[in-house]
C-alpha cells in the first residue's frame, strides 16, 4: 500500500542522536518536526543502531551506549505505528533490486538493499545521506543534508 511520506534512512537517523543533533542544520530540523507525521522509520535501520549501541557496550564505552538505548526506546515509541517491517513482499523485492544492481556492476550491501526496498514498496521518498549507496537501486532519494526534500 502507497503512502505519501518519507523513509528515514539511518545516515538520517543517526543524525539525531544524542550529541550529533548540532550537526544539523536548523531548516532541516524544523522541516523535520513539521513533517513528523509523514516520517517512517525502516524495521532494517533499528537493528543498524542497536548494532552498534552493543559495539560501543564491548568498546566499554557504556554511559553512551546506555544513552543511546533510552534514546532508541524512545525513537522506537515514536515510530510505533511508522515502523515499516521487513516482510516477505519487501523482501522480493529486495532481491529483484539488488540482482539489477548487480547486473550494473554494483554490489549495494544488505541493510541498504533493504531499506531501499521498504522505501519503494512503501511509496516513500528514501531520505538519506548516502546517495551514491542508493542511486544504483532505481530508488527516488534525497539528501536532506544538502537541501530540503521535495515536498
Amino acid at each position: 500500500m502507497a503512502k505519501k511520506g518519507y523513509l528515514l534512512d539511518t545516515s538520517v537517523v543517526s543524525a539525531l542522536a544524542p550529541g550529533r543533533q548540532a550537526s544539523l542544520a536548523l531548516p532541516l530540523g524544523d522541516w523535520l518536526r513539521s513533517h513528523h507525521d509523514a516520517l517512517y522509520l525502516p524495521s532494517i535501520a533499528v537493528a543498524e543502531i542497536a548494532q552498534g549501541i552493543s559495539k560501543l557496550r564491548r568498546a566499554g564505552a557504556l554511559d553512551r551506549a546506555d544513552r543511546l538505548d533510552r534514546w532508541l526506546d524512545g525513537l522506537l515509541s515514536t515510530f510505533e505505528d511508522r515502523l515499516l517491517p521487513f516482510d516477505a513482499p519487501v523482501a522480493r523485492l529486495a532481491g529483484q533490486m539488488s540482482d539489477a544492481a548487480t547486473a550494473l556492476g554494483k554490489h549495494p550491501g544488505f541493510a541498504d538493499v533493504s531499506i531501499a526496498a521498504l522505501a519503494q514498496h512503501a511509496g516513500l521518498l528514501l531520505l538519506t545521506c548516502n546517495l551514491k549507496h542508493f542511486e544504483p537501486l532505481g530508488v527516488a532519494c534525497a539528501n536532506p543534508l544538502d537541501a530540503l526534500p521535495p515536498e
